[in-house]
């Protein structure tokens, strides 16, 4: 049996692995015979219908498409602008990945951005309804095709269900030993492991391609912002008076932590020059 879990390794591993290889790698483990030639009679799919499938699938292109929007509004119109865009993009059904609104200096206009998934059957109403909002200042489309690793990532996915499949008919292969069949189980977690972890990227390449990626930046006009060209001048004058007044505080900081040794200093100095006069009488 460990030459059928290696034989059925190195097929699921290196591509599809067809009814009569399976039932081949499967024949020397005792299985059933029965079993086996219900697998060798299973109907096929119909050479045309394979066919069809394989050109629908050449025809269809996975592509991801983003769509980049700059919005600018009154200055303030950036919130209200930004609330409702997020409310319409609910109502599109869309999945919203980062919602946020800034407006931590009250000297300047907030500033807001929304991303979001949006459905392509309501891209085109949603993005009609953002440029509704203000005025458009730019607006950007890309689109990526990832068909060949959506391709990819299905076979990868389709053959190794069908391995999974092949070690669980072993698995319930009659009179199997303890040994093979713990090492069926090993290999079946790990191709589960796999398969999971495939199935994971096939959703996030699904949300890449089936929905469209919208990213749209809420500003305030640039003429209202052109009305602070002073602002640079305020902001070094109020600069200059933090260092200023820095300088102070490292001033006074300094003087009362030298204060003390220049205490003990002049009383040590008073005390020598009380003794050199001593001294100098006593000579005198």
């Amino acid at each position: 049996m460990s030459l059928v879990v290696s034989t059925l390794a190195a097929c699921g591993r290196g591509g599809p692995m067809s009814a009569e290889t399976a039932v081949l790698a499967q024949a020397p483990a005792a299985a059933p015979a029965a079993e086996f030639a219900k697998r060798r009679t299973a109907p096929e799919q119909p050479q045309a219908e394979r066919a069809a499938a394989d050109g629908a699938s050449e025809t269809r292109r996975y592509v991801a498409v983003r769509h980049t929007l700059q919005i600018f509004t009154p200055a303030d119109g950036v919130e209200a602008a930004w609330r409702e865009a997020t409310d319409a993009c609910a109502a599109a059904g869309c999945e919203v990945l980062n919602a946020e609104l800034e407006r931590n200096d009250e000297r300047r206009p907030a500033t807001a951005t929304l991303e979001a998934r949006v459905p392509p059957q309501q891209l085109d109403a949603f993005l009609k309804r953002m440029s509704s909002l203000g005025r458009t200042g730019l607006n950007a489309r890309t689109a990526e095709d990832k068909t060949d690793t959506v391709l990819d990532t299905e076979a990868r996915l389709k053959n190794q269900t069908a391995f999974r499949d092949h070690l669980r008919v072993l698995m319930s292969t009659p009179g199997a030993k303890l040994k093979d069949l713990i090492e069926v189980e090993r290999e079946l977690v790990q191709v589960q492991s796999e398969l999971d972890s495939l199935a994971s990227q096939r959703k996030v390449l699904a949300n890449e391609t089936d929905k469209v990626h919208v990213s749209i930046t809420f500003q305030a006009q640039p003429s209202v912002l052109e009305t602070g060209m002073w602002e640079p001048v305020t902001d070094a004058l109020r600069g200059a008076g933090h260092v200023v007044a820095t300088s102070i505080g490292v001033l006074i900081t300094a003087a009362v932590g030298l204060m003390p040794w220049v205490v003990a200093l002049g009383l040590a100095g008073w005390g020598l020059r009380a003794l050199w006069r001593r001294r100098a009488r006593r000579r005198g």
